[in-house]
């Protein structure tokens, strides 16, 4: 793909001032009457704090909030199907009765309720790319959870395991539908200095709602066995919270800009920024269709490019870019800490598996509202490359404490399981959900995040799948299962470090601008662009703040 060179972008800008770009002057017509504002603009993309942010641009940020909810019954779903398979009574529903009078789900049905799980979200990924782009972000939001009641109600009905293979299936399809709207729809809403945190709710919501999972399962395990199906009810109520937020969420408004739906556009935008000072709907919109035509390429804007684009040119890179952080978590060790966790903590002889799960899942919370400021403070990166390795620290602990016998065994197991989730809730945790969905172009965006889910979940079902067959194979055991994911979670940082560049404080346009220019992902962070030096009403640099 042929891509425009830093000087064209800047050669082909009319002098008009900006607080952060140049854009087409034009005489566009007011919005619903309203004349826009004399005076010094403001856009969603100048640099400002994160907290100023949030009270600048509120509605726009309440509006990512509400969509981030629908997150809620991904995380319960997910840690749900993974975990209540050490339930006494789950056992006896799904399991064969062995020769010793006990019941025992067979490996491979566990395996394949997790792989096939991913296996369906890579057909959701890939099918769901179209109809975001076709129809908008926010009808596959709708569809997401529909889908996913679904789910709900095939597994209140199961008797048989193929039963709930059924669910996963559902299941599965709607979690690859999500992660290919929900993410990309925040990433266009999100004002650019307060994206990323903004984009971690996802992380945030999803993690509160499997901390609702492991409670609802640790309630459960003390009830009758037959009332297992419990645990599956509260995703009802998930289900129906994130409906009830998604009726307050308008179209993404680069998707209708995208798609030539002017007048839309600017009547969400008058919604979406009312009451901001100094904020102009028509140089606002006009500053994002001139983004929009600097990323076309060989395909019609208004066919939003072909899959055939996404592994073209500097595309293919954003393309590995968008995988690679969301990837870590499986290589770094999600399958045995986080999906099989209670299956993991029930191997490893711990006497109520599930309080391990929800200590865990306590860490991760409290972690994450540590992780979203620091996202806009500290960077992707620089997140990514330093608190990763104590994920790889706690692997290699826990592999080793495995070896051992007695009574120490399982608190020493459940404390670095907790620092295991420090390091990845300020780490890979949210910064693959913020990486998949900021880093394609406007035009390519729902199809690079659909084209990297695909990769993602195929690479999770690998990984799911093995998970519960090394723990229980002879030649391996639990510790060197662990040990294998230490060797994964370092290979992916080595990439990470080559691979992987600083994206916090940059507009779309910048990003479009030092891909095209092929910057070293180390580099990113210190390179300034042609945006920057169109704005000497700012300070410099990406960590300017307005003057």
């Amino acid at each position: 793909m042929t891509t425009a060179s830093p000087s064209t972008i800047v050669d082909d800008k009319p002098a008009v001032a900006h607080v952060e770009h140049r854009v087409p002057d034009t005489n566009a017509a007011p919005v619903d009457g309203k004349v826009p504002n004399a005076g010094p603009t403001v856009s969603p993309s100048r640099q400002i704090g994160l907290l100023e942010s949030l009270r600048t641009y509120k509605f726009a940020s309440i509006i990512c909030i509400l969509a981030a909810v629908g997150a809620l019954s991904d995380g319960y779903q997910v840690q749900m199907s993974g975990s209540i398979v050490a339930l006494p009574g789950f056992i006896r529903t799904f399991g064969d009765l062995q020769p010793d009078g006990e019941y025992k789900i067979d490996p491979q049905h566990i395996s394949l309720w997790g792989s096939l799980k991913n296996v369906f979200a890579m057909l959701g990924a890939g099918i769901g790319s179209y109809p975001t782009d076709k129809f908008g972000r926010r009808w596959m939001i709708f569809a997401v959870q529909i889908i996913m009641t679904g789910a709900c109600v095939l597994e209140q009905l199961a008797t048989h395991w193929t039963h709930w293979l059924g669910a996963r299936f559902l299941d599965g399809f709607s979690i690859g539908l999500a992660q290919c709207c929900i993410n990309v729809y925040i990433s266009e809403m999100a004002p650019t200095p307060c994206r990323g945190a903004l984009m971690s709710l996802v992380q945030l919501f999803y993690s509160i709602g499997s901390f609702l999972s492991a409670i609802s399962l640790n309630i459960v395990s003390q009830d009758e066995p037959s009332n297992w199906r419990h645990a599956v009810l509260s995703q009802f109520a998930l289900c129906a919270a994130a409906l009830i937020a998604w009726l307050f969420l308008p179209e993404s408004i680069r998707w209708l800009c995208v798609t030539g739906r002017e007048s839309q556009a600017k009547k969400v935008m008058e919604k979406v920024y009312r009451g901001v000072e100094g904020y102009n709907i028509d140089e606002e919109y006009n500053k994002i269709m001139l983004e929009i035509e600097k990323s076309r390429q060989t395909a019609a804007i208004r066919d939003a490019g072909s899959y055939i684009d996404v592994f073209r040119g500097s595309n293919l890179r954003r393309l590995i870019i968008s995988f690679l952080p969301w990837h870590w978590q499986v290589a770094i060790g999600v399958p045995i800490i986080s999906t099989y966790s209670s299956y993991f903590f029930d191997m490893a002889g711990l006497a109520n598996p599930f309080n391990g799960t929800v200590a865990t899942n306590v860490v991760t919370i409290v972690m994450l509202f540590v992780a979203i400021p620091l996202v806009e403070r500290l960077g992707r990166r620089t997140l990514l490359l330093w608190f990763a390795p104590i994920c790889i620290f706690s692997l290699l602990i826990i592999g080793g404490v495995l070896r051992a016998e007695g009574p120490a065994v399982g608190p020493v197991l459940v404390t670095f399981a907790c620092v295991w989730s420090v390091g990845y809730n300020l780490s890979c945790g949210p910064m693959g959900y913020i990486y998949v969905a900021e880093t394609g172009t406007t035009r390519l965006r729902a199809k690079t995040t659909g084209v990297a889910i695909i990769f993602i979940q195929g690479m999770a079902t690998v990984y799911v799948y093995i998970a519960p067959l090394m723990l229980n194979s002879p030649a391996l055991g639990m510790s060197n299962t662990v040990f294998f994911w230490v060797g994964t979670g370092t290979l992916v940082y080595i990439l990470v470090w080559f691979l992987v560049p600083e994206t916090k404080g940059r507009s779309f346009e910048e990003l479009d601008e030092l891909f095209a220019r092929g910057i070293p992902a180390w580099k990113f962070a210190q390179t300034r662009t042609s945006v920057q030096d169109d704005a000497p009403s700012q300070l410099q640099g990406p960590r300017a703040i307005e003057a």
